[in-house]
């Protein structure tokens, strides 16, 4: 099923400030008819309370019962203009003395018999359907001793049909509101993205050519600096991995290019006419050591994918760090006595680290300093805890590394020989595979050298902790033989 693709952020946000003025403008309106009911009603109680008053008062002046009723006039005259008052006043006992309008209005469905005792002189809610009322009922006495029960109820309120109305231009109004609230936040949402669309113009403009381009922190606004600036890094780093891809074609190409001119050419001359058995052997063997350096040279490259790549697992194990130091220094006894230098072992202790490739990342730091080490030179292996880590260092005399290059002699191909010559054998990546040892383990290889000092290379294994341990990339590993060829 094809998955739907997310609204725009204009969209978005519009539909967010359309449903924040919904509920803002019902919100208000709803508190204000509210407010303005509470009002109202407290005003028609008020009226309602001051009306019971006005015809208890009467009553209490009237002599007798029957002289209420030759007193009507003064009740009626009470709710002239209140066409929703209705008043009922009975004795005692319930019968009926005088009713201010037709009796099935007088009093809409109120049973006097019902009205609770304690509900005398306060005002009271009555509803049946959709007929609502307020009501109050005293008790007073008339100047003969005469009880009786005066019932005033409000039946309907003119404040409260211009609520009704009122709350309708409400409802109107937030409406209204919403629509325009809903039109000026696309406007403004457009106005307020404008930054975006220009960046998104800028990254546009991006291509393999235009590497260098980076987006104006300046005009961003602030909350899009950390974006800005986050997209600037990144093309930092893809600018400079794309310029070490493309001097890695470079270097590739120079690489490969010289074994197998040297084959074309020697094999060509050899075809060019009829000859001994003896030079066709002879140019046979010299064709087999440019197979064997293009096959160290493409094991060097698939390692080196391989570990950027993470399809590397490292067989873990705890080691003694002396003892495989001594097994390289004896792996490359023969070499350095050819090349009439010594090699010297210092230090002692423990490492976790995959054996089989500690060994060939000392083993090429070893042959690199064999190479560069002079006549009668020491090149010392010694081992140390610092700082919670294992460090090895490999450090040789010579004519030492000018500091501008020791930022690049770990990179493929680099060779600090402007001549880039590929006589002594070295493919250019045997520092760059040491930098990927030491990244699968955790840890970091570094240089330190002065031109005509010594030049010290350190390999810093970090102590076992739990992270490293449940890697996916790390599993306990078992001793076994050394490694048949330590360089590459």
């Amino acid at each position: 099923m094809k998955q739907r693709a997310p609204a725009s952020m204009n969209l978005r946000l519009v539909v967010l400030f359309a449903l924040l003025a919904i509920v803002t403008f019902a919100g208000f309106g709803s508190y204000l008819c509210h407010a303005l009911h509470m009002q109202l009603e407290r005003r028609d109680d008020e009226e309602l309370a001051g009306k019971c008053r006005s015809i208890n008062h009467l009553v209490e002046d009237s002599a007798s019962l029957e002289d209420i009723l030759a007193r009507r006039h003064l009740v009626l005259d009470n709710l002239s203009g209140h066409d929703q008052l209705l008043v009922r006043i009975t004795r005692a006992d319930g019968s009926p003395l005088l009713e201010s309008h037709d009796p099935e209005r007088a009093a809409p469905g109120i049973d006097l018999g019902k009205v609770a005792i304690g509900a005398w002189d306060s005002i009271q809610s009555w509803r049946q359907g959709e007929q609502h009322a307020r009501y109050i009922a005293s008790k007073p006495v008339t100047r003969s001793g005469e009880q009786a029960i005066v019932l005033v109820v409000r039946a309907a309120s003119d404040r409260m049909m211009l609520l009704s109305e009122y709350r309708s231009d409400v409802w109107v109004a937030a409406s209204i509101g919403t629509v325009l609230a809903t039109l000026l936040s696309f406007l403004f949402v457009r106005s307020g993205l404008q930054p975006l669309r220009m960046m998104a113009a800028q990254t546009r403009a991006i291509s393999a050519n235009r590497l260098d381009t980076r987006l104006d922190i300046q005009a961003a606004p602030q909350e899009l600096h950390e974006i800005v600036e986050s997209f600037n890094e990144m093309m930092d780093r893809l600018s400079g991995s794309f310029q070490q891809l493309s001097q890695f074609s470079a270097d590739l190409a120079h690489d490969l290019r010289t074994p197998l001119n040297n084959l074309m050419v020697q094999t060509q001359v050899a075809l060019g006419k009829p000859r001994p058995v003896e030079e066709y052997q002879s140019l046979l063997s010299s064709n087999i050591e440019e197979y064997e350096r293009l096959s160290r040279m493409m094991e060097s490259m698939l390692f080196l994918a391989r570990a950027e790549n993470a399809h590397v697992v490292l067989q873990v194990q705890e080691l003694d760090v002396r003892e495989e130091l001594g097994k390289i220094a004896d792996y490359f006894e023969g070499i350095a006595e050819d090349a009439r230098v010594r090699i010297a072992i210092q230090g002692s202790g423990r490492i976790h680290a995959d054996m089989m490739l500690l060994r060939r990342a000392v083993g090429n730091l070893v042959a690199n300093a064999i190479r560069y080490t002079p006549q009668d030179g020491v090149i010392a292996l010694t081992a140390s805890v610092v700082d919670g880590a294992t460090v090895i260092e490999v450090s040789n005399p010579g004519s030492g590394i000018q500091p501008a290059l020791q930022e690049r002699i770990f990179d493929r191909f680099y060779r600090a020989d402007p001549s880039r010559s590929s006589a002594s054998g070295s493919s250019g990546l045997g520092l760059a595979i040491v930098r990927s040892i030491m990244g699968l383990h955790g840890g970091q290889a570094s240089v330190r050298s002065l031109p005509g000092g010594p030049t010290v290379f350190s390999l810093r294994f970090p102590l076992p902790s739990a992270a490293v341990a449940s890697s996916p990339l790390v599993r306990p590993g078992r001793a076994g033989k050394p490694a048949g060829n330590l360089v590459g």
